[in-house]
């Protein structure tokens, strides 16, 4: 269901790309034939250049989101596995083993860095311990105010972004640690003021 889910995301998004592109590319065929005696353009022109510079732009960046949504969604059906086997173990063990520990955190920068995060030092030192270190598995909290994952992603706010973003539902995927650290890149980013959107972060 999930992977015929992204099939349909991915094939609506690789349509969107294509036709979005195509038309970038005929209006800068356009303009590129134009007289070389035309070398002071008209404002509207200079406009549309902007336009056509701003579309590429976004563009790759959403070429780029659908890229990591594609990887994103193989790699978690491939690990659906090894995450109950891990459930399970940290069940009969009383917490996470260090090796399992250690494991899903490399996983969340790798997500963290795909997001364009710039703040990895502050999560790992400040923001991360504090939101939900003191959970048996930090991937699997749920705070009281609707935070989910390790990095405590508010649910209300984001899970509409997260899904714009991945293609996946936010409460099936979001406790997985690399598309959590994705998304703790992506609210970095986007949150007006930054780290600031974390409780931890304000009153270190």
């Amino acid at each position: 269901m999930r992977m015929a889910l992204m099939a349909m995301v991915v094939a609506l998004a690789s349509t969107a790309f294509f036709g979005v592109s195509g038309s970038g590319a005929q209006t800068a065929s356009a303009i590129d034939t134009a007289p070389a005696a035309q070398s002071d353009v008209s404002p509207e022109v200079a406009a549309l250049l902007e336009q056509i510079a701003e579309q590429d732009e976004r563009i790759a960046v959403l070429t780029e989101q659908l890229a990591f949504a594609r990887q994103a969604a193989l790699h978690s059906e491939e690990r659906l596995d090894e995450q109950r086997e891990t459930i399970l173990a940290f069940q009969e063990a009383g917490g996470l083993t260090d090796a399992a520990e250690a494991s899903a955190f490399e996983e969340w920068k790798i997500g963290y860095s795909i997001g364009g995060g710039q703040s990895l030092s502050a999560f790992e030192n400040v923001i991360l311990p504090c939101e939900s270190g003191g959970e048996i598995d930090p991937d699997a909290a749920i705070g009281p105010t609707d935070d989910w994952g390790r990095a405590q992603i508010n649910r209300p706010t984001w899970s509409r972004r997260f899904t714009q973003l991945t293609g996946v539902g936010f409460e099936d995927w979001i406790r997985d640690p690399m598309l959590n650290g994705f998304m703790a890149a992506v609210v970095e980013d986007e949150q007006t003021n930054g780290l600031g959107a974390w409780t931890c972060w304000r009153k270190r």
